[in-house]
């Protein structure tokens, strides 16, 4: 099975160039709580030019994140501004970094067209 926070910042990474991100400069560190652990993703921004690393460094802005949630972000089943309101993670630094930012995370999942069940073919009498 994938990681969705892994092919999240993989396929961030493999763009090399996110338009979204254009008028963004600055650096993002992600610290992902997964119990006793912490995973470190830094994402740096250059007027759309990004580049992702593992780097435990400090950032424009430092997210701290328990890991359940952030993939519930990267795959669009919740809002990371939302998020933030409601106090679900904490940030520090340039919140309006992050606001630009969260451009790039998918937005929700288009529900599934339902399937008509076929009618019943009536007989003419």
């Amino acid at each position: 099975m994938t990681d969705p926070i892994t092919t999240f910042f993989d396929d961030l990474a493999e763009r090399g160039h996110e338009p979204l991100l254009e008028k963004a400069v600055g650096s993002i560190r992600f610290d992902v709580v997964n119990g006793k652990q912490v995973e470190r993703w830094f994402v740096t921004v250059d007027h759309g030019d990004v580049t992702v690393s593992r780097r435990n460094i400090g950032g424009s802005c430092t997210i701290r994140v328990d890991r359940p949630l952030l993939e519930e972000i990267v795959t669009g089943r919740k809002n990371a501004m939302a998020a933030v309101l409601r106090g679900a993670f904490s940030f520090d630094g340039d919140i309006e970094l992050l606001m630009m930012f969260q451009r790039v995370f998918p937005g929700p999942p288009r529900p599934r067209a339902r399937r008509r069940a076929a009618a019943p073919a009536r007989s003419r009498r």
